[in-house]
């Protein structure tokens, strides 16, 4: 049994979540990517097993609105509660920040990351046709943290 830490990012962290990354979107350039989120005020936590991270998740922050912009968890690590723990701890500080709602949009054709954000109260408030450069559409979801309960129900 491994013991997993949610903690800030760490310039250290950057080739394991580069990887990460690389095999879980279709991403032309990983690296391009997560340095406009870096450059941009937003804040990346990663999950930590001790040596390594094994997935992370990138906040951006404004005013009473947050935005999920990428969340990945390496494919060995994945369904094992991870990105539930990454996601709590958006919640956590989200909440502490006084935002009042967390958005993201996933794809349409990813039912497991859809399943874990309707359980953690997400909802679909619309469709983004052909929002993908591959041309796939995407789901707009969003969380109102102040209608959701607090994060010791069980449900979350």
């Amino acid at each position: 049994m491994y013991s997993i830490i949610i903690r800030p990012f760490d310039a250290r962290d950057s080739s394991d979540i580069i990887k990460i990354d690389s095999e879980s979107f279709r991403t032309m350039n990983p690296t391009y990517d997560l340095f406009i989120y870096m450059t941009y005020g937003s804040e990346i936590l990663v999950a930590d097993i001790g040596n390594a991270v094994v997935g992370y998740v990138v906040v951006s922050y404004r005013e009473e609105e947050a935005k999920i912009m990428s969340l990945a968890v390496k494919r060995e690590f994945r369904r094992r509660g991870i990105g539930k723990m990454l996601l709590r701890e958006v919640i956590r500080r989200a909440r502490s920040k006084g935002i009042k709602r967390l958005t993201l949009e996933v794809r349409v054709s990813n039912r497991a990351a859809q399943e874990l954000y309707k359980k953690l109260g997400f909802e679909v408030a619309g469709v983004l046709e052909s929002y993908y450069s591959d041309g796939e559409s995407a789901y707009l979801m969003h969380l109102y943290l102040d209608k959701t309960d607090d994060l010791s129900q069980s449900w979350v």
